[in-house]
């Protein structure tokens, strides 16, 4: 209330209000026997944001229906990790925008709480990972790049005001390294693994391919490090992510056994079969 008194005197005092006052906006919500009138004013930045690496990151991944988080120490290790969940199914934007900003506002809090700032992907990435399901594929698309966009745009400007730096990095492979090195290794979901992933990218930490699947691409002098996680990513793209929570601790058979337990797709099977013995996935067929 203080914050919108003082927005108010401005505007009345300033002579020349574009160029010295400040950025106000009015709404009035109908609620049939009553109205509700807000008065919205922009919050200043915080003066001091923290840009300190030294302690650790919070590694964020947005999804179309949550958010995934990791607090990644000031070693690269994970400490924690956990989801946000919100629904936008049937929503309006006005109620996405809503919902969006609120989540952003738990996210950013538990940033502050730890004293770490955030790690986000480039928004470049948002249109691989739209889960929602609108009337056709054009409104789903539009839906989506708006959802996303609005939160990371909640997210900066939240967390701009609560001091909390937020930084961008490269979306290449996050999923894809996440799903083969930590998810099984860290007992978490593909999503938490590319949180993961994403903090310790902003950390400037690099992704060297676990042992057992390095029989499975190679890597060339003066070659970068992402093209080895290219060349899995091909091999492995088709396979759905539980299965990898079954990678042996050897390369040859790369899986265990378990993972035929599972029904497994025709074109599952085609990749699994330079992977794994043929018996056993012919014991598996229907």
């Amino acid at each position: 209330q203080d914050r919108v008194q003082e927005s108010i005197a401005v505007q009345l005092s300033c002579q020349n209000k574009k160029k010295d006052g400040q950025s106000m906006g009015w709404s009035i919500e109908d609620h049939g026997t009553y109205y509700i009138i807000k008065c919205i004013v922009e919050e200043p930045e915080h003066p001091h944001l923290n840009y300190s690496k030294a302690d650790g990151v919070i590694g964020v991944d947005v999804n179309y229906n949550y958010i995934a988080f990791s607090n990644v120490n000031g070693q690269g290790q994970l400490l924690s990790s956990s989801c946000l969940y919100f629904s936008l199914e049937g929503k309006r934007s006005g109620q996405i925008t809503k919902i969006l900003e609120a989540e952003a506002i738990r996210l950013v809090d538990i940033a502050v709480q730890r004293n770490k700032p955030i790690v986000l992907e480039a928004l470049d990435t948002t249109l691989s990972k739209s889960a929602g399901r609108y009337r056709n594929r054009k409104q789903n698309r539009r839906m989506s790049m708006f959802a996303y966009k609005k939160m990371q745009d909640s997210i900066h400007s939240r967390a701009a005001k609560m001091g909390v730096a937020v930084f961008e990095v490269n979306p290449a492979f996050t999923s894809q390294i996440g799903k083969m090195k930590y998810m099984k290794q860290m007992h978490i979901s593909i999503h938490q693994a590319a949180s993961y992933v994403i903090g310790r990218r902003g950390m400037n930490l690099k992704e060297q391919v676990p042992k057992v699947l390095r029989a499975h691409t190679e890597r060339k002098d003066g070659e970068h490090h992402w093209k080895q996680w290219s060349v899995l990513t091909r091999r492995f793209k088709a396979l759905r992510p539980h299965l990898f929570y079954h990678v042996s601790d050897q390369s040859d058979p790369l899986f265990s056994k378990e993972i035929c337990a599972y029904v497994l797709t025709q074109v599952e099977r085609d990749v699994l079969q330079k992977y794994v013995p043929k018996v056993w996935l012919e014991e598996t067929e229907i």
